[in-house]
């Protein structure tokens, strides 16, 4: 089983991932959210029309995530950013358009 993840809002993400899994600050500074590379993965949200027939139709819906790569003094660390990156993207597209 996997251990209980602490829950916290989106906004709090650049502060969450300056400290590491067991809570104690990162090495090397403080790191940057937005300057970490960019990943993103497709799943998929199927379900089954008629559960009970055994040729039921399948209908399936892309799920977009997204992450970010990041560095410190231990290396490398992923972090799911797709609310982050919600939030941040809504913002940016309201001021490129204003």
């Amino acid at each position: 089983m996997a251990p209980p993840c602490r829950v916290f809002p989106a906004s709090q993400l650049p502060t969450e991932i300056q400290r590491d899994e067991d809570g104690k600050r990162r090495k090397g500074g403080r790191i940057d959210l937005s300057g970490c590379e960019l990943l993103s993965m497709v799943q998929y949200d199927c379900q089954i029309d008629e559960p009970n027939m055994g040729d039921s139709a399948v209908r399936c819906w892309p799920v977009q995530r997204w992450f970010r790569r990041c560095q410190d003094q231990k290396g490398s660390f992923l972090v799911e950013t797709t609310m982050w990156e919600g939030k941040t993207s809504s913002s940016q597209s309201e001021d490129k358009a204003s």
